[in-house]
């Protein structure tokens, strides 16, 4: 269990907030590139609880501006995209994608009040189709995002986001939590699969070893970016069964690799507050050597969403659950892995009170997640770099792997940590009475 205390540092994330002044520490997800055409409309963006505003000028320059004019508090979505910049319809103030006033028609033209007035404003980088933004102190901006899958070629990669309907801790966990896969993701019969998919609508194959072995060893590994997540479990229940040992690097500040068999497609996910109680997750399908097959990463998804990235299958209509499908379909009768993702975790609340678990061995994971931002918010407190804001970190070098391996060997052994990513060895975070662990 978590105490309330401890929960609420991990889970508000407004500014002034624990966590809410860790994520601005960090380059994070703040829109798909797509959504924004030069001289288009403007976007409303809103992260970590500010209500922000994003455009594209005709150069092709990207902003993300305070979504209300400083004149007279007019929202700038509804603004003209004009060569001044993004023009205010109330009384035609303009500004850049820097912030800056460009034009102030309502005032003289001897006036050097324009000069004075200076929107809020973010800035943004864009890669691998998001364009990305920190939010804090400029003079401790980190390197922008270089991850393996952002200098791949559009053939070799899918992104697309969704918004949930609660925190985003509960998701990231629920990313981190293994074993949950022979069951919420379970399907009850062999399915076809295509190359590179690790399920189809129903869920994952019930021969995967994810949901196969029998009690497997779960552990984590410290390490500069966050740690990595270990599943050990056999490829059989026979004698001669060899080791599956699935890797998947958790990175600060909510950054997952899913992990993956050897020949799979990878897997990224980005967890990104919108505010308390509701999150966009980004999902980054891709591979490394060939052309993606995106039709099938679309149907091994298996989220329809809106034109607003909202899902189809929701909580409103209890996620379409079939209860004839539980016979012998899947598991939990809904179609979609991750629509039984979103079920599980929004099903809890919009924020779930941690102080009321009860967990269990196979919650490792869970608990060094919680204890890493605890560990990140305490250094930060203390004026020190958060967790993975080393700006020597290669995370162009970081991914998800899978290995096979004779059974008796160490998995520290069969799948060794990059020497590039072995921290420093520090002193586990006080937690107060009731935290995790």
């Amino acid at each position: 269990m978590l105490s309330q205390k401890d929960n609420e540092r991990i889970t508000q994330v407004g500014e002034g907030t624990p966590a809410g002044e860790l994520f601005r520490r960090y380059w994070i997800p703040a829109f798909l590139s797509e959504e924004l055409q030069a001289g288009g409309a403007p976007l409303p963006v809103k992260l970590l609880g500010e209500r922000l505003v994003a455009y594209r000028n005709k150069e092709g320059t990207l902003g993300l501006l305070g979504e209300f004019c400083p004149h007279r508090g007019t929202s700038l979505t509804l603004g003209r995209n004009d060569d001044c910049g993004l023009t205010c319809i109330y009384h035609g103030w303009a500004f850049d994608t820097e912030g800056a006033c460009t034009s102030m028609p309502s005032e003289p033209d001897y006036s050097k009040f324009k000069e004075k007035i200076k929107n809020k404003s973010y800035p943004v980088h864009e890669a691998g189709g998001i364009a990305w933004t920190y939010m804090g102190p400029p003079e401790l901006r980190p390197p922008v995002p270089n991850f393996i899958w952002t200098s791949l070629p559009e053939s070799h990669r899918m992104v697309a986001k969704v918004y949930q309907e609660c925190n985003y801790m509960q998701i990231w966990e629920n990313e981190i939590d293994y074993m949950h896969a022979s069951f919420a993701h379970l399907a009850l019969k062999e399915q076809d699969m295509k190359e590179g998919a690790l399920s189809t609508e129903l869920g994952i194959n019930p021969s995967h070893p994810l949901v196969t072995s029998r009690n497997p060893l779960l552990s984590v590994q410290p390490t500069t970016y966050g740690f990595r997540n270990m599943f050990v479990g056999q490829t059989d229940q026979t004698e001669n069964a060899q080791q599956f040992i699935l890797e998947a690097p958790i990175l600060m500040p909510s950054f997952a690799y899913t992990p993956r068999v050897p020949e799979e497609d990878h897997l990224f996910h980005a967890y990104v507050p919108i505010d308390d109680t509701t999150t966009w997750s980004y999902d980054v399908h891709f591979t490394l050597e060939r052309p993606l097959n995106h039709e099938t990463q679309k149907e091994r998804r298996g989220l329809w969403v809106d034109e607003n990235y909202k899902k189809i299958y929701n909580k409103d209509n209890n996620y379409k659950q079939n209860r004839e499908l539980m016979d012998g379909d899947n598991f939990s009768g809904i179609l979609g892995i991750s629509n039984q993702d979103h079920a599980v975790t929004e099903s809890m609340g919009p924020i779930v009170d941690r102080s009321k678990e009860h967990l269990g061995t196979s919650d490792v994971g869970v608990i060094a997640l919680r204890r890493m931002v605890l560990q990140s918010i305490k250094r930060m407190e203390k004026g020190e770099p958060p967790i993975g804001l080393d700006p020597t970190i290669p995370t162009d070098k970081i991914y998800s792997e899978g290995v096979i391996a004779p059974k008796g060997i160490p998995w520290e052994e069969a799948c060794p940590l990059n020497p590039a990513f072995s921290p420093v060895k520090t002193e586990k975070p006080e937690l107060t009475k009731g935290g995790a662990g």
